[in-house]
């Protein structure tokens, strides 16, 4: 058996002045798959909530709730990771929004399906690098304002 280690890019760590030693944050594993060929999926979690955040304009001191993707190789070592779920300090949003007890699936070609409550899925390259196809479901009946 091999052991995945915990993985954030250190991007995030360093843009929310993250530190793994401290308490105020939670990282949660939600799904791995495996390939035939040996390689590994996980789909984790990174959020933190402070009281006091609304409205902070530093990201060290803002809540934030990423969903990660991350690749290992044979021997278990990270070789690449997509981040999703709401957007990076100073990059663009998100392609993929976060959604409910997400799950992954690696197909046939290599691609990674991740999907989501109430309906989500998006299909991602097996780099992880792209989003090859979307098919985002809204949570439900919304009245549209009309004359």
């Amino acid at each position: 058996m091999t052991l995945l280690p915990i993985t954030a890019p250190a991007s995030l760590l360093e843009v929310h002045r993250l530190d793994p030693e401290a308490s105020g944050w939670g990282f949660r594993v939600d799904h791995a798959v495996a390939t035939a060929v040996g390689d590994t999926y996980v789909l984790t979690g990174l959020r933190r909530y402070r009281a006091h955040a609304a409205g902070a304009a530093d990201p060290a001191e803002q809540d934030f709730g990423y969903q990660l993707i991350t690749r290992h190789g044979t021997g278990g070592k990270p070789t690449t990771t997509a981040v999703f779920g709401q957007a990076v300090p100073g990059g663009g949003p998100s392609a993929i929004p976060e959604g409910d007890t997400a799950t992954l699936a690696v197909l046939p070609d290599g691609a990674v399906a991740v999907s989501s409550k109430p309906g989500n899925t998006h299909l991602l390259s097996p780099d992880l690098d792209k989003v090859l196809a979307s098919w985002p479901m809204s949570w439900g009946w919304e009245r549209q304002q009309g004359p």
